[in-house]
């Protein structure tokens, strides 16, 4: 019986036995003749040795093909290694954890003939996924969330694979609004399949987010038509004798004060009436929780809007959410407006059926109007409907 000598990742394992040694561990005969001295002292040469690999096995409660880890290790029959300081085994080693099957891989020596070595390949593979379960959601959810995590019976479980599983588990309840849900794998071992393991996902949803308040910076448009401009992303329902003012993060943002609301006579309109007691009361029909599918959709919409306005170089310069006191969320938005755009003259080119002025009667935009991509796209389209004719246009603008 000839001792085991390992490599691991980065280095290599020389265990010295002695005669006596060796028989505490010898099933049967303990004689010193049992004991290949040169394979003891292989990785004691003071100069490498080159070596022919003349056998390899793997070894390990596996279900993998023993070609296919082979192939994977790059290790053959017939390579020549250099002991000590070759690379051969660390770079098996490597390769074979780089698949993440497996937990533990170990290459041992465990035999020397001449110039030949036997290998011997040991893998411990890692646990499988025999079941899992989501706790604490409801089970309308469960099926949902199956498809969320990519979690399937059979396949090896790995921190990635868990890790990939919580992340899909968060991002779910995240768009219902529940920005905070924590979640907690409990693992066990079933008693029923070999390697296999039971993973619960206890969820805690905790409270749901919703949006307080939304504000805007380096914007001259009216923030209520920007608010409206994003159409999925609405702020909370309110009603209140002591209203709670949140500083913004990155915008500076000026209350509208009583004194104001009386000196411009707001009490005419409805909208600097609203504007007054929003602090303390504020009706919404359309849901506030917060989505960051919605939210990024949003951003869209209101450079759409500020495009329709003629400001078609705004921009949104950064924007950020926060919670509040309370836990509900905050948003701030950053904006940078530009200059407004207006349709200047328009001329065009390469028309020889038909005159000028049928083609800008047709498109019917005047100029100074304001400059609104949207609408000069759709005139465009029924233009050349109009006169079967593509045609090219080139807005001046207006100074």
């Amino acid at each position: 019986m000839q001792k085991y000598f390992p490599f691991y990742i980065g280095s290599l394992l020389v265990l010295f036995l002695s005669s006596t040694s060796f028989a505490q561990v010898a099933p049967v005969k303990d004689s010193v003749s049992q004991i290949n001295v040169k394979l003891l002292n292989i990785f004691n040469q003071k100069n490498p040795a080159k070596y022919k690999i003349r056998d390899i096995k793997v070894v390990g409660d596996v279900e993998y093909d023993e070609n296919l880890l082979l192939s994977l290790s790059t290790l053959n029959i017939g390579d020549e290694v250099s002991i000590p300081g070759g690379d051969n085994f660390a770079k098996a080693i490597h390769k074979l954890m780089d698949q993440n099957y497996f937990s533990d891989v170990s290459i041992y020596i465990t035999d020397l003939v001449n110039n030949e070595i036997d290998v011997e390949i040991n893998v411990v593979e890692r646990p499988r996924l025999s079941k899992f379960n989501f706790l604490g959601v409801k089970k309308s959810e469960t099926d949902e969330l199956s498809g969320k995590t990519g979690l399937t019976p059979n396949r090896v479980i790995t921190e990635n694979m868990k890790i990939t599983a919580v992340e899909g588990i968060k991002k779910f309840f995240a768009e219902k609004g529940f920005q905070d849900a924590k979640v907690t794998i409990i693992e066990k071992k079933d008693a029923s399949k070999k390697n296999s393991l039971l993973l619960d996902f206890k969820v805690d949803r905790g409270p749901k987010v919703r949006i307080n308040n939304i504000n805007f910076g380096g914007n001259l448009v009216d923030e209520v038509k920007l608010k409206k401009s994003l159409k999925e992303v609405h702020e909370k329902s309110r009603m209140t004798l002591f209203p709670v003012y949140d500083k913004p993060v990155i915008v500076k943002t000026t209350p509208y004060t009583f004194e104001q609301y009386m000196a411009e006579k707001g009490y005419l309109t409805f909208t600097k009436t609203r504007k007054i007691l929003n602090p303390y009361v504020r009706f919404k029909l359309s849901s506030s929780k917060y989505s960051e599918k919605k939210f990024d959709e949003s951003r869209d919409n209101l450079l759409n809007y500020y495009n329709s306005l003629g400001f078609r170089d705004a921009v949104i310069e950064k924007d950020t959410l926060y919670h509040n006191a309370v836990g509900n969320l905050n948003i701030d938005i950053q904006l940078k407006e530009g200059r407004k755009y207006f349709f200047g003259n328009i001329t065009w080119r390469g028309n020889t059926k038909y005159p000028d002025s049928l083609l800008t009667s047709i498109l019917n935009i005047k100029k100074g109007e304001i400059y609104n991509r949207e609408i000069l796209y759709n005139k465009l389209g029924k233009t050349q409907t109009a006169v079967k004719l593509r045609c090219i246009m080139i807005p001046s603008i207006l100074k």
